[in-house]
């Protein structure tokens, strides 16, 4: 009896152990798909999604006709020794771009070692963009080294034209917004986009402005908008009104 119990037992035994390494080997031998999705956040302490953005081709010299924006992913699964290149595609629904024409997509880069990284698009300045603002829904592609990530970051949006375009990051402290105002800010300031620093207690990005930096600047633009009213008294179009007619104020 003894001796039927221990060769059971020793089968089982073995038979347990077989299954066991057969599962490791399953599990060990397993490697997820490399995945990525957009990434874009704000620097606020809840790291806010980013689904769109805006540029206008007026705040690059005027021979210039493309211009590349870079857009952030991240990746998912293992990491890569090499250098691997994401490439976004596009989303035909709601797109009013046109690929080949007022657009391209080029291979992005996630670094050696690295999770984040980005995908490229190239914009082409086209003459329509004189008259309408074009936009493109655009989503990650396929290629030799991903697949798309997360569902809820799987698609992003790009709005683009040659006219002025109200940045998504206008500044409280500039005060309504209008065509005039803007360009009058970038023609005495050189500046055409304000990303702020969103929490005192988060460390500025390279690019951001503080509130003090935007409420000094909002400070020169009045003193700048003073002394061109003031050396332009009684000539057709001042003291500066934008184009609904208001005065232009900061």
């Amino acid at each position: 009896m003894n001796l039927v119990y221990k060769v059971i037992t020793g089968t089982l035994l073995t038979v347990g152990i077989s299954v066991l390494s057969s599962c490791e080997k399953d599990i060990d031998g397993y490697v997820q798909d490399a995945r990525v999705y957009f990434f874009e956040r704000s620097n606020d302490l809840n790291q806010t999604r980013i689904s769109n953005r805006s540029f206008t081709f007026l705040t690059v010299p005027e021979q210039q006709m493309k211009d590349t924006l870079y857009i952030k992913v991240k990746t998912m699964g293992e990491v890569s020794a090499v250098d691997r290149y994401p490439i976004a595609k596009t989303v035909a629904e709601g797109s009013t771009a046109t690929e080949g024409i007022d657009y391209e997509f080029i291979p992005g880069l996630v670094a050696a070692n690295q999770i984040e990284g980005n995908v490229a698009v190239v914009l082409h300045r086209t003459a329509r963009l004189k008259n309408e603002t074009v936009l493109l829904n655009l989503a990650i592609g396929e290629s030799a080294d991903f697949k798309g990530g997360v569902t809820e970051d799987g698609t992003f949006t790009l709005r683009w034209s040659d006219r002025l375009v109200q940045p998504d990051t206008w500044p409280f402290y500039f005060g309504t917004y209008s065509d005039v105002k803007y360009q009058f800010i970038i023609d005495h300031l050189g500046i055409a986009d304000y990303p702020h620093q969103l929490s005192p207690r988060i460390e500025a990005q390279p690019g951001e402005y503080s509130i003090a930096d935007l409420q000094d600047m909002a400070s020169r633009l009045r003193i700048i908008l003073r002394e061109e009213n003031a050396a332009n008294e009684g000539k057709p179009g001042y003291p500066l009104r934008d184009e609904n007619g208001a005065l232009v104020v900061f």
